[in-house]
């Protein structure tokens, strides 16, 4: 059964850099403050923050990147909608016209019962060295992980997948909300999907964003479950 959660979503947009991010950061504060719950703001030399007082949405525009997080959203769409509104208008707004990179990251948590059961499960399901293998790096491993970097078609993506528990967890969020709903045991899926020079994303237009994030979305959300299907959850 795939029970893997969106707890973090973040969509990064990196471009050449835009001189009009001095002049315009009042006026991406001014737009964005008051929609939704985003009511606070911080405006640097080179940047601009908006979000809300829980810390579990982010809008952040600089002269080389904008940056939208949201800490456990309702549902994928939910961020899709809140990443492509602001992305597009900004975008629009710094008069950008080329993306050298872009990259969604998705981060997935599955709450699991027993820490240890759960290395031994997955060191067996995914490792498979036997006792006499493992006494040479001096026996099982305490803990497990499985980082790989993938080519996916046009895209690269960073996976990393095991096991953790909630002290681990708490220092990828924000949110102090989010964090204490953090469950104490939980398989981690981190799925970061990236392109260096776009070509899908020339005209960087709200069509082509669209189509970006729908894709990607349904990309590693269905890796996600082919993996577990495969592999199973560990439990």
């Amino acid at each position: 059964m795939n029970d893997f959660k969106i707890w973090k979503a973040i969509l990064e947009i990196r471009f050449p850099a835009a001189t009009s991010i001095f002049d315009g950061r009042g006026k991406i504060a001014a737009k964005w403050q008051w929609t939704s719950d985003l009511s606070e703001w911080q405006i640097s030399n080179n940047q601009v923050t908006i979000h809300n007082k829980a810390n579990t949405t982010f809008l952040h525009a600089g002269f080389r990147n904008i940056v939208i997080v949201m800490e456990a959203p309702q549902n994928y769409k939910a961020f899709l909608n809140q990443a492509l509104d602001f992305s597009t208008w900004t975008l629009d707004t710094l008069q950008v016209k080329k993306a050298e990179r872009i990259g969604l990251r998705l981060i997935q948590i599955a709450e699991r019962k027993h820490f240890k059961l759960l290395v031994s499960t997955m060191r067996q399901r995914l490792f498979r060295l036997s006792d006499e293998d493992w006494s040479v790096i001096g026996g099982h491993p305490e803990d497990i992980g499985l980082p790989l970097t993938l080519s996916l078609g046009e895209n690269k993506a960073n996976f990393s997948l095991g096991p953790m528990k909630k002290e681990q967890l708490v220092d990828l969020f924000e949110s102090s909300e989010v964090k204490d709903k953090l469950p104490l045991v939980a398989l981690f899926l981190d799925f970061d999907l990236y392109q260096h020079d776009p070509k899908a994303l020339i005209e960087l237009s709200q069509e082509s964003l669209s189509l970006y994030l729908k894709s990607g979305g349904e990309q590693i959300l269905d890796l996600s479950a082919k993996f577990v299907s495969r592999f199973g959850g560990f439990e």
